[in-house]
């Protein structure tokens, strides 16, 4: 596989596991009685963020193997946990916010 194949299978890998968690946690509000209280669990909630995260970050760090500067690396490294932080941060956000299931 080459490093952007790689990456791209990290990317999809990780939004969709977030997405999936999303709408668990949106079709089990629905569902039950009180769609504030109602949910997910948080640690199965939490274990599907580290598992994105895993999966994630291991395929990130397989197409890493096609750079060759370890400067490089890093950065490769950390520019895509940051858009990783980024994105989760945001589509947690909205997803909260917006459906209404807490306030700011």
């Amino acid at each position: 596989m080459s490093y952007k194949s790689n990456l791209l299978f990290a990317w999809s890998a990780y939004i969709s596991i977030i997405l999936i968690t999303f709408l668990v946690d949106y079709y089990i509000r629905t569902i039950k009685d009180d769609f504030y209280y109602a949910g997910l669990n948080e640690y199965i909630w939490l274990t599907a963020i580290v598992l994105a995260t895993l999966i994630g970050g291991y395929f990130i760090v397989c197409s890493m193997k096609y750079i060759d500067k370890i400067f490089y690396k890093i950065i490769y490294l950390f520019t895509n946990a940051a858009l990783g932080f980024i994105f989760y941060a945001i589509s947690s956000y909205l997803y909260v916010v917006g459906f209404g299931i807490d306030s700011v």
